[in-house]
């Protein structure tokens, strides 16, 4: 189950996320915890976008990701913080060469949810 959403401005520089998922799946599953083949990611790129001034210098990424409720706000929160710093390593050569902005939010399903 977590469902993960990857949204990013087309200026961003990488374009392959799968080595990516990869390791937040494997992450999700020790930390979380939950089942491995229970994780699933999508990517959503935006051509059309504003950030800021307009500049074009200007990037995102935003990580959502969706987890069944009873975790921990401090769970939650540790999780965010480690994958922050995946990002930031995945994504630093955007970093290196836009005003690049990440972030992560990490939220609880409603409470009618069906698989």
């Amino acid at each position: 189950m977590p469902h993960l959403t990857l949204e990013y401005s087309n200026n961003v520089l990488e374009n392959d996320f799968s080595s990516l998922f990869l390791q937040i799946h494997e992450l999700l599953s020790t930390q979380l915890p939950t089942q491995l083949k229970s994780c699933k990611s999508r990517v959503i790129g935006s051509e059309d976008y504003v950030i800021g001034d307009g500049n074009k210098t200007n990037a995102f990424v935003h990580l959502s990701i969706l987890v069944l409720k009873g975790r921990s706000v401090q769970l939650k929160s540790a999780i965010a913080t480690t994958l922050m710093g995946k990002l930031k390593e995945h994504f630093s050569g955007s970093a290196n060469q836009l005003d690049l902005q990440i972030s992560i939010a990490i939220n609880d399903l409603p409470e009618v949810y069906q698989k």
